[in-house]
């Protein structure tokens, strides 16, 4: 009761060089902190004494720390972390005891220490405290899938739980029982040589399904008579069955060589429950087992599966090359290829119009091959020894436009120093191609209707008009009707231009085409290249159809192109296609492209304070360019 002279002491005192004496110092250090009232300080050394005692192999001394981290914790009114110090004294003591003479025992529980510790907490708390461990410990059960692991979380819960000196997990396999886990009390693994349990105990368990106890297994009546009891001189042992829907499962045997009524009726309540929760969790464990053994085999299979489809996509396409071979190149209007359904409806109207006259329109997104198609009109029809002559009417302002379709004469103005008969002109005999009509302004839509209705040109600065023969087809990626809705593109020229409309489709709408397009782009390339043709593989052209295509056969080009380039051999796979995600870039509408474009122009004059050349300038645009989009766009 000296405190102060404990404490000079404990400070004054060196560092041990002995290893046993730490936990010693450990230990005083921590019972004159608890004597001063210090419970954290207490708390730490206490805890330390443990460890390193358990680290030892002292199980006397630690048994004292953790009674004395008891007394500490219930100082605090902390009665469960009391309960769990108290335990972990009592399970040490017991420990020490299995080694001593039964004689002994009695002198060995009296010492004061130790009847202290083995004392039971009150009813209520020890009750909570009980199945806050089964709550964890369930926990711990839950929180694997793997069958071993249940079995051996199982029993080690299963032996924390009763403190008991040995546990075995029994299984039936057939006819026989099975020991797939065993410890003993230190959680030690049992080797096989002392796998010596009880049979008669266990087969009883599991086939009646009942809870089996006995206080000493040697003097109970219904295991009197089995050799193995009385050979191993078992004397407590409690064995619950592990349920499943089939029937018993399993059985949790565990037992206590030295000691008579180990097992206490708390510790039957808290064994049945927890075996009820290893047969769920074992259950759960054996699902999970047998569906992963079944994914892996459908894994396999799908493997499998994909390894046939991808050699039956590569013979498919070998046989679909050979056969294309041999019934030589796909239908044809000029460079186009048209086997999809999408564009048969275009082929049978392009069929009857290629020998008329009749002015032609077609439309279609950009990059969809609206000028092969007002070639094909071209080659395929009676004009082919004559020329084709295009002019892209969005590249150029009106006064240009103008002076490019029907001419000009010298002196006209500034730098106009000789005569040109402008397109229309030369066009004569053959065919005129208009792209992007509709993006003309409405004036010079006025005066392309006049040269149309009269066939007759006057060039700009002229006095008298020539008169013209040709074949006009136009082209656009707009909805002209919309546009004529809109006051954007004059009726009267709409119905000169559109006597026969061609709407050609997209190109994620005639995907059959896409294999036939592949090999044309990747030939011609290869001849640019001066190079062997490069070859896509199944998964190339399986990540090529699911491409949106928001281009259509203008992006196709581009990105085979530049694989071709990059790509070191004559193989062109997935990686080489530098794509983004297939789903990431939808088709854009007119409709859309104009309010962006708009918007563009909108920002352009806020930014520039409205000044329309640096807003042009701003916009990547001419200022002619410019002043037509916005009356276009109706910018004021």
């Amino acid at each position: 009761g000296r405190h102060d002279e404990a404490k000079r002491v404990l400070e004054s005192l060196e560092a041990p060089r002995s290893e046993d004496l730490l936990p010693r110092r450990d230990l005083a250090a921590g019972r004159r902190a608890l004597a001063d009232g210090d419970a954290g300080e207490a708390g730490r050394r206490l805890e330390s004494a443990a460890a390193r005692a358990d680290a030892l192999g002292l199980r006397a001394l630690s048994a004292a720390a953790h009674a004395s981290l008891a007394d500490a914790w219930e100082a605090r009114a902390m009665e469960g972390l009391a309960e769990r110090h108290r335990r972990e004294a009592r399970e040490r003591w017991e420990r020490c005891a299995a080694d001593l003479d039964p004689a002994l025992l009695d002198a060995f529980w009296a010492h004061p220490a130790r009847a202290r510790a083995a004392r039971p907490a009150p009813a209520t708390g020890a009750r909570e405290l009980q199945l806050e461990r089964l709550l964890a410990l369930h926990r711990g059960l839950v929180s694997t899938t793997d069958e071993r692991e249940v079995l051996r979380r199982g029993l080690d819960a299963a032996i924390e739980l009763t403190g008991a000196e040995r546990g075995f997990l029994i299984v039936r396999d057939g006819d026989r029982l099975e020991v797939p886990v065993a410890r003993n009390l230190d959680r030690e693994r049992i080797g096989r040589s002392h796998l010596k349990f009880s049979r008669s105990i266990a087969e009883r368990v599991m086939e009646t399904g009942e809870l089996v106890v006995t206080v000493d297994a040697r003097s109970d009546d219904r295991f009197r008579e089995h050799a193995s009891v009385h050979a191993m001189k078992l004397r407590s042992v409690i064995a619950a069955p592990i349920p499943s829907p089939e029937g018993a499962a399993g059985a949790l045997y565990l037992d206590n060589r030295f000691l008579r009524d180990r097992f206490r009726e708390v510790d039957r309540d808290l064994l049945r429950a927890f075996a009820d929760h290893l047969g769920i969790a074992l259950r759960n464990a054996r699902l999970v087992s047998q569906l992963e053994a079944r994914t892996a085999e459908l894994e396999a299979e799908r493997a499998r599966v994909v390894r046939r489809s991808e050699d039956q996509a590569s013979q498919i396409e070998r046989l679909e090359t050979e056969l294309a071979q041999r019934r030589g190149p796909s239908r044809r209007y000029g460079a186009m290829i048209a086997d999809a359904p999408a564009m048969q409806p275009v082929l049978h109207v392009l069929d009857r119009v290629v020998a008329s006259p009749l002015s032609v329109l077609v439309q279609g997104e950009s990059g969809t091959g609206k000028e092969l198609i007002a070639r094909a009109a071209h080659d395929e029809g009676p004009r082919a020894e004559g020329p084709f002559v295009t002019v892209n009417c969005a590249a150029l302002p009106d006064a240009l436009l103008e002076s490019e379709l029907f001419g000009h004469v010298r002196g006209a103005f500034t730098g106009a120093d000789r005569d040109h008969e402008g397109l229309m002109v030369s066009a004569e005999g053959g065919t005129l191609f208009l792209d992007e009509i509709g993006e003309t302004s409405l004036t010079m839509q006025a005066k392309l209707l006049r040269a149309l209705e009269e066939r007759r040109v006057r060039p700009v600065g002229g006095s008298a008009s020539r008169a013209v023969d040709f074949r006009l087809v136009c082209a656009t990626n707009r909805e002209l009707s919309d546009e004529v809705a809109a006051g954007r593109f004059r009726e009267d020229l709409y119905y000169r231009v559109g006597v026969v409309t061609l709407r050609l489709p997209p190109l994620r709408e005639r995907l059959e085409d896409l294999p036939a397009l592949c090999r044309e782009i990747l030939a011609r390339a290869s001849e640019e290249l001066d190079r062997p043709p490069a070859r896509l593989t199944a998964a190339a052209v399986r990540r090529l159809l699911a491409e949106p295509w928001p281009g259509n056969v203008r992006q196709l080009q581009n990105v085979l192109r530049r694989a071709a380039v990059l790509t070191a051999s004559d193989v062109i796979d997935v990686e080489h296609l530098a794509l983004g995600d297939a789903t990431a870039r939808p088709p854009v509408s007119r409709r859309e492209r104009d309010a962006r474009e708009k918007a563009r122009m909108l920002e352009a004059l806020a930014a520039t304070d409205w000044n329309v050349t640096a807003a042009a300038a701003r916009a990547s645009m001419s200022r002619a360019t410019f002043y037509r989009k916005l009356k276009r766009h109706g910018i004021r």
